[in-house]
């Protein structure tokens, strides 16, 4: 052909030259299409009995492998050799779910295909499978991509203390992955990366279940890269997810509901009214764990951010102590806890209201600004005013309110609370004289804002209290 081009006219040459071009040019993006993807995507075929793992059946995993193609493919998740992330992480998940579901485990995942899933999809997608888990499966990439950088690593949404759940997976999924790698890696916030917000898909699903982003080491490392083209380093990939998995279900997930003494009034407006102000409230935990016994001793609790104590009833069943009455408005109650085998619940939590009258919401405010500021009794008067701003948060005064609730939180040395509220002053009222007075003592000072996490709710049920 290229011979025969020679004997035509130049005009002639030219029209020839350009169509071979265009041929070349679509043989290489079609051959770049298929060293980007994978042609097949094949079942476990490794040396783990998945039947085995019998404490796996039933158990609902939601798998998110991380990307996709759409119509402006991101060439910083390519790496050497045309291996993709997106690629990969469908690779790897596909193998996970028939490993899981041989398990007997209920697997739902974002996507089966090449094709994309955009976010807001993905997470209802989660929310409508209610998992027990959320596993989002990624790999790393790095602008220093002539520099020796791998490693594994797992992001949680927050921090440890309010996700204790996903923390605990966190850590073993971590070992797993540094056991098929030679780097060493850690669990970290996805604050660490998304400064303002953390990562969508675990913000957006922080209430519904534990979950944590797989990052299986870097598809920009030269060598790494060689790896996840590998079937069989694939294989190993979905084998640490699957030992992470298995472990942390073998140990149970501790879950629990709260019990109230009376009935509970649903008829209006406000939710969960109670009909009496000294309810006794009870926490039921279930361990789901082979010690059937809850360990007791890790239950905290507070009621309207003030910690209280409990008393243990029966087995897995403490009293909530909050003292000879609750005050009219609305009431949180925020707990969490771990089962004798070391797995964290969710940071759980439940609301309901004790009846308001007339004149209810002037006497709290009056009489609590009085306990905090003279030092007479600062733990009732914060609860004073926090059942006053449930009422109202938005009116005039309710700027002193969160100063006064800063203030009460601090004499009873809840660091944490207090600044949730001083925070809150500066940034919901920047017309308030306290807002700018105090401004120099926020966090940061002036950009963050507060958000306050309440944790995953739980049922609120009346119940029979025990003797």
């Amino acid at each position: 052909m290229f011979v025969n081009l020679l004997k035509e006219e130049p005009m002639d040459r030219y029209r020839y030259c350009s169509i071979i071009i265009l041929i070349l040019l679509g043989l290489i993006c079609s051959c770049d299409e298929g060293r980007l993807w994978f042609n097949d995507y094949p079942d476990y075929s490794g040396a783990i009995d998945c039947e085995k793992h019998s404490w796996l059946a039933k158990r609902k995993i939601f798998l998110d492998p991380g990307h996709g193609i759409n119509a402006q493919p991101d060439r910083f998740r390519e790496g050497p050799h045309g291996v993709t992330e997106e690629a990969v992480n469908l690779r790897v998940a596909l193998i996970l779910r028939d490993m899981l579901t041989r398990a007997g485990a209920e697997v739902s995942m974002s996507r089966t295909s090449r094709k994309d899933v955009d976010l807001d999809t993905r997470i209802a997608m989660v929310k409508k499978a209610s998992p027990d888990f959320l596993v989002s499966i990624h790999h790393n990439g790095s602008p220093r991509r002539r520099d020796t950088v791998n490693y594994p690593s797992v992001l949680i949404w927050g921090n440890r203390h309010l996700r204790p759940a996903s923390y605990d997976f966190a850590r073993v999924l971590q070992g797993e992955l540094e056991r098929i790698m030679d780097g060493k890696g850690q669990v970290i916030s996805d604050f660490s990366v998304f400064r303002e917000t953390g990562t969508r898909i675990l913000r957006r699903t922080r209430e519904v279940c534990p979950g944590v982003i797989g990052e299986g080491g870097f598809f920009s490392d030269e060598r790494h890269a060689r790896r996840l083209a590998d079937l069989q380093y694939n294989i190993r990939e979905a084998e640490a997810y699957f030992k992470a998995l298995s472990r942390y279900f073998r140990h149970g997930v501790p879950v629990a509901v709260v019990e109230i003494e009376g009935t509970l009034d649903n008829s209006s407006y406000l939710q969960n009214m109670v009909t009496v102000d000294n309810p006794d409230i009870f926490i039921r935990l279930k361990s789901d764990c082979p010690d059937p016994n809850p360990a007791g001793r890790s239950l905290k609790v507070t009621l309207d951010g003030v910690p209280v104590p409990t008393r243990r009833c029966s087995p897995g069943e403490y009293r909530v102590l909050y003292g000879k009455k609750l005050f009219p408005g609305g009431h949180r109650l925020r707990f969490q806890f771990s089962n004798r085998c070391g797995n964290s619940s969710m940071v759980m939590y439940t609301g309901f209201t004790v009846k308001i009258e007339k004149g209810d919401y002037s006497r709290l405010v009056r009489r609590g600004r009085y306990l905090i500021h003279s030092g007479r009794n600062v733990r009732q008067g914060v609860l004073m005013l926090y059942a006053a701003h449930s009422m109202e948060q938005t009116g005039p005064g309710a700027e002193r309110l969160y100063y006064d609730l800063y203030r009460g939180f601090r004499r009873l040395g809840l660091h944490y609370q207090a600044r949730y509220y001083l925070d809150s002053l500066v940034h919901f009222y920047p017309q308030s004289y306290l807002a700018r007075r105090y401004r120099h003592l926020a966090s940061g000072g002036k950009d963050r804002f507060p958000v306050k996490f309440h944790g995953k709710k739980v049922s609120l049920i009346p119940k029979v209290p025990c003797r």
